[in-house]
């Protein structure tokens, strides 16, 4: 009898715990996040794929523009340690300040990287437009968020989430004007530079406002027509020889105007090809004494 309530119990027990795990692992496949999960999309909705995603992982978006100033989006899960502020792989988490009516002629979209943790919200990501009434995000308790984490401390995050409460609504952030026209070469002949200005006055940053991302200046190089090539005189050739063998006479050296040749439009080189000089030598007729006189 005794062996028999044993048994039942050991049986009973086991059982608990096959359900504990049974119940653990159907609560973590529960409560597993479902993201959207795409790649290097130009439009967020047209993706429609989900995955879930691992423990300790949220949803993801990083959104990036191209050189041809095309916005495109990265959708997937994770981990949560990597979307902290401080995290070496997402230094700008964050809401994007990028406006919807910015331009590529004129602004700069820094590249964002941003989190949520609730299913299928990844979408809504990276797309906020900066308030235009100066108005709280409704989805957001901003005095909880500042009571518990001094959100208001920081400025430049707290402007885009909780600017009424955190009296923000006078922080303008600084914006690229439209760029100059580009200036002329700087050479009037062969490859040189030639640049444009554009300068961070729309807005002008104010009470604290962020200055503009980026450069104020660009430059591009610039081809003109080939540069004259002017001519240039080869070293002199040695001396030729003197042009009679005894008594005075002439030799010759001469140069090239080949160093270099002159293009059509150079000028030639200027002074003398050949140049003279008189040479003297053993005389023709060796002196002989005349005969004695008486």
């Amino acid at each position: 009898m005794f062996d028999s309530k044993y048994s039942i119990t050991i049986v009973s027990q086991m059982a608990r715990h096959i359900w504990i795990v049974l119940f653990a692992a159907i609560l973590a496949q529960a409560c597993a996040l479902e993201c959207y999960d795409c790649r290097n999309v130009t439009d967020t909705n047209t993706c429609n794929r989900t995955s879930t995603c691992s423990a300790n992982q949220s949803c993801f978006m990083h959104a990036a523009t191209l050189v041809s100033s095309e916005r495109t989006y990265t959708l997937n899960c994770k981990d949560n340690n990597q979307c902290h502020p401080n995290s070496s792989s997402s230094p700008l988490i964050g809401r994007s300040g990028e406006s919807q009516e910015s331009s590529s002629t004129k602004r700069d979209a820094p590249p964002c990287h941003e989190c949520c943790s609730t299913p299928l919200c990844n979408k809504a990501l990276c797309n906020h437009p900066r308030p235009t009434n100066c108005v709280d995000d409704p989805s957001v308790d901003c005095a909880k968020l500042d009571s518990i984490f001094n959100v208001c401390a920081d400025i430049h995050k707290a402007k885009l989430v909780c600017p009424r409460f955190c009296n923000l609504c006078n922080v303008v952030d600084g914006n690229w004007n439209w760029w100059s026209s580009w200036s002329g070469c700087d050479v009037t002949c062969a490859n040189g530079i030639q640049t444009r200005h554009r300068s961070c006055t729309d807005p002008a940053p104010k009470n604290g406002g962020l200055d503009c991302l980026g450069t104020g200046t660009e430059s591009q190089s610039c081809i003109m027509e080939a540069c004259p090539v002017h001519g240039g005189w080869s070293q002199w050739s040695p001396w030729g020889s003197c042009s009679v063998t005894c008594d005075i006479g002439m030799q010759r050296r001469d140069r090239s105007c080949d160093n270099p040749y002159p293009t059509k439009s150079g000028d030639h080189c200027f002074g003398d090809s050949r140049d003279d000089r008189i040479c003297l030598t053993t005389g023709c007729t060796n002196g002989h004494w005349s005969a004695w006189e008486n």
